[in-house]
């Protein structure tokens, strides 16, 4: 069971209003550990029922893992051991660089989850970055930098494809894929913020060109979190202002979009998750975050669950409860809780208001 306090309903910690970051944090963190940490065979359950209980039991995903590995190494370290144990459990046991993406409960990897996509391979990579500098893992560190560098050695002008092979030599879907430019982009920031210094950022400017041409051409519908995400990485990163306005404009139209939506019901605890860390990247360099903070809080309010704990995936129609909870919506949000927490005050949400509710 988790080492620390879970006195108070959800998690909340002593003396933390109940609405503040650092208390919807720990709510997401404390859920993830009693109801989805793999106390047995290590790493995080893809789901649990809403109100707690035992895990719904199965498949393991790579996604999972790699973001619980993120969210406790800040918010709960002395459960790292736990998710580490899982992210370990995917890595390619032939020797091939990078991990499996899926297999059942005893980590046997599954056929279909052989192939690399690139995102989830990116994100797992900065997971077990993260994770050896937690555990002082040297090995670790360098697996990960060269999982890292092999991802952005498919990079060609900028475009990443979506899938290659177990072994790297082919293509398996060489389909531009802007979601892998967005999480090469967050990848890179996670790496620069350790202090990284033997990453190869050669292609980060084409990446940054290719989301606003995607951007233009084919825009989602209201702009997504993710790719706003990645282009204020990019702002930080590359520190222009033109890299600054093109990250504005992403996430305008991305908050105008969610501020429409009747009580933000079209955003999910992972999508919010984006789109609050996106306002965090550009606050934390003193920028404007669009309203960002303000249309995630008002999100958060509405998927947090006060009686149980943790945060519902997404609204539910009135008077329906949802059933189940998952491991990504509490690791996400509880990361971009603990980095909104640790910034400055804002005019637009936390941690200015926390006591006008």
């Amino acid at each position: 069971m988790p080492k620390f306090s879970t006195d108070r309903p959800g998690g909340v910690p002593p003396g933390s209003p109940p609405t503040s970051p650092e208390s919807l944090s720990r709510s997401a963190t404390v859920w993830l550990a009693q109801h989805l940490l793999d106390r047995e065979e290590g790493g995080v359950h893809r789901a649990a029922p809403s109100v707690g209980g035992p895990p719904i039991t199965g498949r393991k995903h790579l996604s999972d893992q790699s973001a619980a590995v993120l969210a406790l190494a800040d918010n709960a370290p002395q459960e790292l051991p736990v998710a580490l144990r899982g992210l370990y459990a995917l890595l390619d046991r032939d020797g091939l660089p990078g991990f499996s993406e899926l297999a059942d409960r005893s980590w046997r990897a599954q056929p279909t989850g052989r192939p690399r996509t690139l995102r989830h391979q990116f994100h797992a990579a900065a997971a077990l970055l993260v994770g050896s500098l937690h555990t002082a893992d040297q090995v670790a560190r360098v697996r990960a930098l060269d999982l890292l560098n092999r991802c952005l050695s498919t990079c060609v002008n900028g475009v990443f494809p979506s899938r290659v092979s177990q072994e790297w030599r082919q293509t398996v879907d060489g389909t531009p894929s802007p979601l892998t430019t967005a999480s090469a982009l967050r990848a890179l920031a996670i790496a620069d913020a350790l202090g990284e210094p033997d990453v190869d950022t050669e292609q980060l400017p084409q990446m940054v060109v290719f989301l606003n041409r995607h951007v233009r051409e084919r825009p989602s519908p209201g702009g997504d979190p993710r790719i706003a995400l990645a282009m204020a990485h990019a702002a930080r990163l590359l520190d222009s202002a033109e890299h600054i306005d093109a990250a504005h404009r992403v996430l305008d139209m991305t908050v105008r979009h969610f501020s429409r939506r009747h009580d933000t019901g079209g955003i999910s605890a992972i999508d919010t998750a984006y789109l609050l860390l996106a306002g965090s990247v550009l606050r934390s360099r003193g920028h404007d975050d669009r309203g960002a903070t303000a249309v995630s809080r008002a999100a958060i309010g509405r998927l947090v669950d006060h009686r149980h704990g943790g945060f519902h995936t997404v609204l539910a129609p009135t008077g329906v409860t949802p059933t189940v909870k998952y491991a990504q919506a509490q690791s996400a949000l509880a990361g971009a809780l603990c980095a909104t927490s640790a910034l400055p005050i804002s005019r637009q949400g936390w941690p200015a208001d926390d006591h006008d509710e």
